[in-house]
């Protein structure tokens, strides 16, 4: 099974899509692992165009699953994403991020921008987060897993067993200290893609960060929450194809 390495830890990814096509790394959500890209949809929608480079985030999935929360500082997260790249010998790549993958994916716009030729990220927003965006730090475990078993990705990773307590606590704490991208938004030379749903907390936040930067282009999502703007495939997929079209065409 293919591992890339970052300091000592090993991250878990696959490789699918099209061989010798443009490379897009995909980054999952809290909680879930890279086969969500699979279960919604999405590794069908973009493979026949682009080799995806599929990453088990630190902590989840197949990956090494450290339990300190500096472990999970946005700098380090960054470098794994690096790591799987190099791992492929990939130097440039596009990138494909939803919730915590698209946070990961703001900070690559800090951390390595020269790295990726545009960046995209659904239900998640540059700014810094309002307060109520970290109520879920407060939660309890068991409070925290009855929600988030609702959603078909994050039950698919549970009950493989693939989710474990003490990992995914020092995740949410690091997370929970993300202070957004906006300056690096502002400084982007890379098109950046958001997208999310207007009943989800990150829609504000990409609303007004379009604004920042000409080459940021914002999809909302009419009636869709977190889990529903991340099934989204139909409205999401065409939007994104042509906003990268787009970028090479010009």
């Amino acid at each position: 099974m293919p591992y890339a390495e970052n300091d000592g830890v090993k991250i878990y990814y696959e490789v699918d899509g099209t061989p010798g096509g443009e490379p897009m790394v995909m980054h999952h959500g809290y909680l879930a692992d890279l086969e969500s890209w699979r279960a919604r949809g999405w590794v069908k929608a973009l493979g026949d165009r682009y080799r995806l480079l599929l990453v088990d985030s630190r902590g989840h999935g197949r990956s090494d699953k450290p339990t300190d929360p500096e472990a999970y500082e946005m700098r380090t997260r960054v470098l794994d994403v690096l790591a799987v790249m190099g791992a492929e010998s990939v130097n440039t790549a596009h990138y494909l991020g939803y919730s915590m993958g698209g946070m990961i994916g703001y900070s690559a716009l800090i951390y390595a921008p020269q790295r990726f030729a545009t960046v995209s990220c659904g239900g998640a927003s540059p700014m810094l987060r309002p307060a109520t965006a970290a109520a879920h730090s407060t939660m309890d475990w068991d409070t925290l897993m009855k929600a988030a078993l609702q959603n078909g990705a994050v039950k698919a990773a549970y009950d493989a067993g693939r989710i474990e307590r003490a990992p995914m606590e020092a995740c949410r704490i690091a997370l929970d200290e993300w202070n957004g991208a906006e300056q690096a938004l502002r400084l982007a030379t890379m098109p950046v893609f958001m997208y999310a749903g207007t009943e989800d907390t990150p829609h504000a936040g990409c609303a007004s960060a379009v604004a920042l930067n000409p080459k940021a282009r914002f999809l909302s999502l009419p009636g869709k929450n977190h889990t529903t703007a991340a099934e989204s495939v139909d409205l999401v997929v065409p939007a994104l194809l042509e906003h990268i079209g787009g970028v090479k065409a010009g």
